[in-house]
């Protein structure tokens, strides 16, 4: 495999991470919401926010709201491509749209939860005898 830098020049992705409490509720309901995005954005449907993949994972922590929570939470990490033209502040506003989106859906019953935003650089490796595709 090699790298193809010439991909990944002005490829800029923003990655979200999602902090809630392991319920199978939000497990399940998470895991459908992002799949319905996926599938919509695969079919063309405009989207405040569409999103270009997802992760799910646990950890195990400690935080403080109403009193210590000591839970096992789901990290859900969320990436979107960001256009040259996008500046910071809209960015806040796709990440702010989509929090509002998934609090409505998904999240109904938490008191609170967490996003965290990391921008990050992007290199793309193909097998050499892969064909190039957009990406």
């Amino acid at each position: 495999m090699k790298a193809n830098l010439a991909d990944a020049e002005g490829l800029v992705l923003e990655c979200v991470e999602l902090y809630v409490p392991k319920k199978l509720e939000h497990l399940s309901e998470i895991f459908t919401f992002l799949r319905k995005k996926l599938s919509e954005r695969q079919q063309g449907v405009p989207q405040a926010v569409p999103i270009d993949g997802f992760s799910i994972y646990e950890v195990d922590g400690a935080f403080y709201g109403e009193h210590v929570y000591q839970e096992r939470t789901l990290v859900i990490r969320i990436l979107f491509k960001r256009a040259a033209s996008e500046d910071g502040k809209s960015i806040r506003e796709k990440i702010r749209a989509l929090g509002a989106e998934i609090a409505s859906t998904v999240a109904l019953t938490e008191e609170e939860f967490w996003i965290c935003h990391y921008p990050q650089g992007v290199v793309i490796f193909r097998a050499e005898n892969h064909e190039d595709r957009d990406v």
